[in-house]
């Protein structure tokens, strides 16, 4: 049995305006990196902060550095995209302007775990900076936290956050280099 002419429309209608409401709220939340963080992850994010605030700064005026803190029960992977839009990765170093990841830390390093991409003379421009977690180190399969470092012309930006087993933050931070 058709439905009257007019109740379908009607029913079309309610599905679009209920999936725009849902995606407007899923959108509302932010990625991963805005939610906020459980009292466990926040704690683990502070401890990481403090892990990387405590390493001395041997950046140069003239160099861009991005280091990713992350704990032992994940594999977190940085990911550093320049204003050329080329990206330095693991599988990517180093670019052609010379960007280049120190390390890839796999599961089997200390934590906390720190992965560094370096530039001397970064270009001006906008920088962002994503994380990837491939693969979980161990039985936990939680959310992790993590905490992002953009150090450059003595200026420093930082990012906690939070990210589930799979997921990829393209954009965790943006930051402008004059």
């Amino acid at each position: 049995m058709r439905p009257p002419r007019g109740m379908r429309c009607r029913q079309d209608t309610l599905f679009v305006a209920a999936f725009l409401a849902i995606a407007a709220v899923a959108c509302a939340g932010g990625p991963s990196s805005d939610r906020v963080l459980s009292d466990a992850l926040a704690a683990e994010a502070n401890q990481l902060a403090r892990a990387l605030a405590a390493e001395p700064d041997s950046t140069a005026a003239a160099t861009l550095r991005v280091r990713l803190a992350f704990g032992a029960a994940a594999d977190l992977d940085v990911y550093v995209t320049d204003p050329n839009q080329e990206t330095a990765y693991f599988a990517n170093t180093p670019t052609n302007l010379g960007a280049r990841l120190l390390r890839d830390v796999l599961c089997d390093a200390p934590a906390p775990r720190v992965e560094t991409v370096t530039l001397e003379d970064p270009l001006p421009g906008r920088y962002r900076v994503g994380v990837d977690y491939p693969r979980s180190c161990g039985a936990e399969r939680g959310a992790v936290s993590f905490v992002v470092y953009f150090d450059t012309n003595g200026r420093r930006e930082t990012r906690r956050g939070s990210i589930k087993p799979g997921e990829f933050l393209a954009i965790v931070m943006e930051v402008d280099v004059e």
